[in-house]
């Protein structure tokens, strides 16, 4: 396709991804063309802003020439400075008359991204027109037509949300009041909807500045003194809102205050505390404050946070780890996006934010303190506002046992042993490591606190508590310092005695595990082996003296799994010489391999699938004196590639085999159609009679697609094996090892085919004969042994239950004229018949009774709830699905040899020699 389609789910992607495209390939000619075109592009509309007309105009050539590369002819450019289009052909700019858009009084005018721009005065407002007459007032107030008036009023910046929050919260009571889409509003409700519909009427004649320094006159960004961020926020009972503004500090010391967007939310149903609405707006404020530094180029040199709720404040200036889950979640999310010292606190009467979350009746926004911005930001930053000091903290939230408690702690010299948590309690060696560094610093925090509150004791302590609290990132350090104390900790644990002895300079206990070995005791108070190697230069301390170990302490179980891991669960060896360059361990290999055996991820990389013992053979290949192909075993393979005039063409071969004689019959197949194979099963059976019963695959043996198969077995199929009295039998999928009796058929057949094809494409005809000659040899196979005596008889074949022979080319000899007498020809067929079936029961069928002893796996039958793998050969074993076995089948002898597994992508069925038990 050398085009793109409309109105497919994949064609805005499609779009996209193409206009990026094109846009990459030029970045090295055209780099700011190219990052406006990715960046700065949304859809087919291309907004852009540049401090310079030049600069404008020349991106605005580039980016034409971009996109003309990849013939996309970019129409419609508009500017509000008439500089900035020279470069641009006068048949690409907009028309002044075609603006899209009943624009009612305002000239000049024209849509942006659902808004309209005035570019003789670089605004944005409304389509005040086409509001007007869509919020006209009806004859019956609805919730169908206020939903419709409400979100008919786009407005993304949020500079009406002190009017379009009220009819939110209109809406909210209507649905809080169960009423119908097509019920008329009560008359209260209906007088509030009536007078919100006037004030957005009146308020959609509203304008706001698209560049922040429009009326600063300053060149460019980099003239200004301070840029400053400040968002407001606030919240009612029925909302909370957020609103940012730009401060802006100008050459000549003025300041001038600009409106950037805010965000308002609906108080919930559920009934909220003020205070947890103050804190979700505080919570709104820090994400927009944090949309607006990574939305914006230039970034504020300073930001501040206002609020009117000395709680919230208080709040983020305690622990949050105090107070309940609510609370503390969003102080987290409100200290990860701003800092404590950018949060202020302003007046209620200050507050910008408390005119959209109070219900006002006056609506008049144009000149409102909500569009120019608070006027105390336009003085000097010592005439703001000051939080005063009786700030209370609101304890409602704290967790029940965030209580106060008082302690004796006497002061005396005691001996220090050395803390470790409990290596009982964990299972990873880093885990237990670091969890023990946290505890040493959370003591030597303790120790700072006591130390200070002796040192300076006219500390406040809230302040005080705030500052040891504070938990710092773990260094190398202080993990070198944990595993010190944990190993000294383990050798007090195992070696007891001996440490006793070394201190006091006498020789070890006669019973002691060290006493082959010549241990010191070192100054850091770890035991280790004084080794004969340290003469050698680039010999190491730790190799030369390893600390001592006992391999049964938990702590060392978890150090040599934390090594086992490390090297990749690779050979033992390797993780012993890794060992034994720091450690001395007691019987370090046996530790090793109790590692290595206990390791979950070994476990299920080293387990096999469980081979239940070969079961006893079907009824139907044991079934003796009856027709050939009353049991029939049907498979498909292909496709082999036919001539067909100039063309090659595929065909499929139907492989029909009786279970009992082992005779097998083919037919060529067109397709993987159900009518083919109606077809096929339909010449079948006029050629070798209807069978009782049909063994066929169930998996993915049909060209591998389980959709074939669905097609192939569909509901055609199945009502005409129903008509004729066919039983048709699935083995389960996955498992080409139980329709094995036609699966090495298909091998001999394809063995036949591949000495005479020769990798030649032949016609039909010649297919045909090919296979029927490949059926003849097939058949003409001996089943039993052949003798090398002329006095024996001739092996059993297939074709003895055909046609009577070894073969195609045997005869009977000659022929006597009695043996055309009926009684006489009746009895020699039967005796004939009756003597091949002899000869099947007494040589062929002793040949079946041997039962391989390849049973593997754990040895335990599988079971329903066992967690297992499900094998799949497409696919490497890390990636193989698991699941529980949700139902097993049971075979005539009892055993399990087939079971379904439930696993996240369905119910599967698969053999027992499929699904690897999980060791857990």
């Amino acid at each position: 396709m050398s085009s793109m389609i409309f109105g497919a789910a994949s064609s805005p992607f499609t779009a996209l991804y193409l206009k990026n495209k094109n846009a990459e390939e030029f970045r090295d000619l055209y780099p700011e063309a190219a990052h406006a075109i990715i960046h700065d592009t949304y859809m087919d509309d291309f907004i852009g802003s540049l401090e310079g007309s030049d600069e404008a105009a020349q991106l605005a050539r580039d980016i034409v020439e971009v996109q003309e590369r990849a013939h996309f002819e970019v129409r419609g450019w508009v500017s509000n400075e008439p500089d900035a289009l020279t470069l641009i052909p006068q048949n690409l700019r907009l028309d002044s008359g075609s603006t899209g858009v009943d624009i009612g009084h305002f000239p000049q005018s024209v849509r942006t991204l659902g808004l309209i721009w005035y570019p003789s005065t670089d605004e944005l407002g409304f389509n005040t027109a086409a509001l007007k007459t869509s919020l006209a007032l009806p004859q019956k107030i609805t919730k169908r037509h206020a939903l419709s008036s409400m979100m008919r009023v786009f407005d993304p910046l949020g500079v009406l949300a002190p009017i379009t929050i009220k009819a939110r919260i209109i809406f909210q009571v209507v649905w809080r009041r169960g009423i119908d889409w097509d019920q008329e509003f009560p008359q209260d409700l209906s007088t509030k909807w009536k007078a919100w519909l006037a004030d957005v009427s009146s308020a959609v004649d509203i304008r706001v500045p698209r560049w922040h320094l429009r009326e600063a006159h300053v060149p460019n960004q980099a003239h200004l003194i301070e840029r400053e961020l400040h968002v407001f926020c606030d919240a009612s009972e029925h909302a909370y809102v957020a609103v940012a503004y730009w401060r802006l500090v100008l050459p000549d010391k003025t300041v001038q205050v600009s409106f950037i967007c805010s965000k308002s939310r609906v108080a919930p149903l559920t009934p909220v505390t003020i205070s947890r609405l103050e804190l979700q707006a505080a919570t709104v404020a820090a994400r927009l404050a944090t949309s607006i530094c990574d939305a914006h180029k230039f970034k504020p040199s300073r930001r501040f946070l206002w609020t009117d709720s000395k709680n919230v404040l208080g709040w983020l200036r305690s622990d949050a780890r105090s107070f309940l889950p609510f609370v503390a979640h969003r102080l987290a999310d409100i200290l990860e996006l701003s800092s404590l010292d950018e949060w202020r606190w302003v007046p209620t009467a200050l507050n910008v934010a408390d005119d959209a979350t109070r219900q006002k009746s006056d609506a008049d926004l144009k000149n409102s303190r909500w569009i120019e911005g608070p006027v105390f930001l336009k003085s000097p930053q010592y005439d703001w506002p000051v939080e005063p000091h009786n700030t209370r903290l609101n304890k409602d939230e704290l967790k029940p046992s965030a209580k106060i408690h008082s302690y004796l702690i006497q002061v005396g010299t005691i001996p220090v042993h050395p803390v470790s948590a409990d290596p009982s309690r964990f299972s990873q060696w880093l885990r237990f490591l670091r969890s023990t560094a946290r505890a040493h610093q959370y003591i030597r925090r303790l120790r700072c606190r006591a130390n200070a509150k002796a040192s300076t004791s006219h500390t406040p302590a809230s302040r005080l508590r705030t500052s040891v609290a504070q938990l710092t990132p773990l260094t190398a350090e202080d993990l070198r310092l944990a595993q010190l104390h944990i190993l000294i900790k383990c050798q007090n644990d195992s070696f007891p005695d001996e440490l006793a002895a070394l201190r006091l300079g006498e020789p070890l206990p006669r019973h002691s595990k060290l006493q082959k070995l010549h241990v010191i005791l070192g100054s850091d108070g770890l035991m280790t082996l004084s080794g004969r190697i340290g003469a050698v230069a680039e010999s190491t301390k730790a190799t030369n003296i390893p600390i001592v170990l006992d391999g049964s302490h938990p702590a060392v179980k978890l150090l040599t799994h934390y090594y086992h891991r490390r090297f990749a669960h690779g050979n033992n060896e390797t993780v012993v010489n890794e060992l034994r360059q720091q450690f001395w361990i007691l019987k370090l290999r046996s530790t090793v391999r109790a590692a290595a055996h206990a390791c979950q991820y070994c476990k299920i990389r080293k387990a096999i699938p469980l081979n239940p013992p070969v079961g006893n053979l079907p009824a139907v290949r044991l079934a003796h004196h009856r027709r050939p192909f009353t049991f029939v075993g049907l498979d498909y393979f292909g496709p082999v590639q036919i001539t067909v005039g100039r063309r090659h063409e595929k065909r499929w071969v139907a492989l029909f085999t009786c279970l009992t004689t082992r005779a097998v019959h083919l037919e060529v197949v067109h397709d993987l159609s159900t009518d083919a194979a109606l077809m096929a099963l339909r010449r079948f059976t006029a050629r070798r009679g209807s069978p009782q019963q049909i063994w066929s695959d169930n998996g993915t043996a049909f060209v591998g697609a389980a959709k074939f198969m669905r097609e192939l077995y569909g509901p055609a199929v199945q009502e005409f094996a129903t008509n004729q009295n066919i039983d048709w039998i699935f083995i389960p999928p996955s498992a080409p090892s139980m329709g094995g009796a036609w699966e090495r058929l298909v091998r001999s057949v394809k063995s036949a085919l591949k000495v005479t094809l020769q990798e030649r494409a032949p016609k039909e005809p010649v297919l045909t004969t090919l296979l029927m000659e490949a059926e003849a040899v097939v058949n003409s196979r001996p089943l039993t042994y052949v003798p090398t005596d002329s006095n024996d008889e001739e092996a059993l074949t297939p074709f003895h239950f055909l046609i009577g022979t070894a073969s195609t080319a045997n005869h009977y000899g000659k022929t006597e004229p009695q043996d055309l007498w009926g009684r006489s020809l009746w009895r020699k067929a039967l005796r004939l018949t009756d003597l091949f079936w002899n000869r099947w029961v007494r040589e062929y069928l002793p040949t079946l009774t041997p039962r391989r002893g390849d049973r593997t796996g754990d040895g335990l039958a599988l079971g329903v709830g066992d967690l297992v793998l499900v094998v799949d050969g497409n696919l490497p074993r890390g990636t193989w699905p698991r699941g529980r076995i949700t139902r097993v089948f049971p075979g005539a002898d009892g055993l399990v040899r087939v079971a379904e597994v439930s696993t996240a992508g369905g119910v599967l069925r698969r053999p027992c020699k499929k699904l690897v038990r999980l060791p857990v």
